[in-house]
């Protein structure tokens, strides 16, 4: 199809980003698969077809990002749409519970932030490019015009932080942080709507399955779901939520913009932030959190 419509998906190979490459592709996109992964996101690029194609790329480094982009642009090229999705959890215990030395000379490892290389600089970077990027799409052959998008995977932790999961929380409240803060002037200079889709637990590799036992699927939000507000975000009246920020949770979906929100006004969320606390802090930290967090979200 001339007019085909182009994705850069990061976190293509697995999860969310492997449910929307699927998605776009069913709907007529064409998608460039970014992900570090590349068995994975070969396979994925094989059971796609032709409207598909991997570029390995490891989002936390820009050169690697942007060498990335470089290719999937002079394969398909154009860009009407980046899906900046690749995500991790905390790889290292911010508290220091077991690290209780007898000399204050004893320092703390260094602590691994890969979590906020990934989660919040390759958004950055994406977001960065994508500017660059769409602004040499050729015009489309049929002379409609689409509104290009930035969608960038947040969390329910980026609007109410999770004590288990405390650099993640911080990444992905930089991401909503930074969405609500280039939203005007992308908008107003570029033509591009930038928009943030923050996620409960969903059942994706990054979500181990002791904690997907331990709050249920009644609690987790379905992928489907997740892929749904995304396509909303992507359509022709996405670019009214330019600077919003989505929440999706428990099945139920906000698509407005969510400041100052609490879980507890709109009776969604805490079930699920109460019954993952303990799995979670018990499997990055070693110990109970001895926190009674019932109420807090």
């Amino acid at each position: 199809m001339a007019d085909a419509k182009v994705a850069f998906v990061t976190g293509a190979a697995s999860g969310f980003g492997r449910a929307l490459s699927t998605r776009l592709v069913e709907k007529g996109w064409k998608v460039a698969l970014l992900d570090i992964n590349e068995q994975a996101g070969q396979e994925l690029e094989k059971t796609l077809g032709p409207s598909a194609k991997f570029f390995a790329a490891d989002v936390a480094s820009y050169t690697s990002q942007s060498n990335a982009f470089l290719s999937a642009f002079g394969h398909f090229g154009r860009l009407d749409a980046l899906i900046a999705n690749a995500g991790i959890v905390d790889r290292f215990s911010f508290y220091l519970l077991s690290h209780r030395p007898d000399s204050v000379d004893k320092l703390p490892p260094a602590p691994d932030t890969t979590a906020t290389d990934i989660d919040y600089k390759g958004v950055l970077y994406g977001a960065y490019l994508a500017v660059h990027f769409m602004r040499f799409n050729p015009p489309s052959v049929s002379g409609k015009t689409y509104t290009p998008k930035i969608l960038a995977t947040a969390s329910c932790a980026g609007v109410a932080p999770h004590p288990a999961l405390p650099e993640y929380s911080g990444a992905k409240s930089a991401v909503v942080g930074f969405v609500r803060a280039v939203a005007g002037v992308l908008k107003e200079k570029e033509g591009i709507a930038i928009t943030a889709v923050c996620p409960g637990l969903s059942p994706t590799a990054v979500l181990p399955d002791f904690v997907t036992g331990a709050v249920g699927d009644t609690l987790l939000t379905p992928v489907t779901e997740v892929v749904k507000v995304f396509e909303k975000y992507l359509g022709e009246e996405g670019n009214k939520y330019a600077g919003h920020v989505g929440l999706v949770m428990e099945t139920e979906e906000t698509l407005e913009n969510v400041e100052g929100f609490k879980f507890g006004e709109e009776k969604v969320g805490a079930g699920v932030y109460e019954a993952a606390m303990e799995p979670i802090f018990g499997a990055l930290h070693g110990v109970e959190s001895g926190l009674d967090v019932k109420g807090w979200f």
